[in-house]
């Protein structure tokens, strides 16, 4: 899977900077790469399209920019995005688990919750639980599988 091992890159260069940077400065925002660069060579973007079906332009429209990608100690892989100018309002993200499957969920201001998706066997994963709260606080969630947040 060429993208994941790019976002690996990308993340172990991320932290390189954080820790070459002196702590008193100014700090470095690094904006990540856009979806589609982040996941070029494998079929995420394409995974994506099908599992999110219509609402994948609502999804992709909170990713104009993204943080840099996230390994998960579950083996996974976390990609946030946001639509630029708004971070606080609209966002995106997308869980690459290490069988290949994918949650993904958006936020547009105005939505009492997140939509999530899901092509795992499994529950959503926690990460995306907590990337939730940023826009909804601790306000209970259903997510689609019947479990409470």
């Amino acid at each position: 899977m060429h993208g994941f091992s790019s976002l690996l890159r990308l993340l172990a260069l991320a932290v390189a900077l954080s820790i070459a940077h002196p702590a008193c400065a100014t700090p470095i925002v690094i904006v990540g790469p856009a979806l589609e660069e982040a996941f070029e060579g494998s079929d995420v973007v394409p995974g994506l399209k099908q599992l999110l079906g219509p609402e994948y332009a609502a999804f992709r429209r909170n990713f104009d920019e993204s943080a840099t990608p996230v390994p998960l100690k579950s083996g996974g892989l976390l990609l946030a995005g946001w639509r630029l100018g708004f971070p606080d309002s609209y966002g995106a993200v997308v869980v690459l688990h290490p069988d290949g499957s994918l949650d993904a969920a958006y936020y547009n201001a105005g939505q009492h919750a997140p939509r999530h998706f899901s092509n795992a066997d499994q529950p959503h994963h926690l990460a995306l639980r907590a990337w939730a709260r940023q826009y909804v606080g601790d306000a209970p969630q259903v997510f689609p599988d019947g479990w409470d947040s």
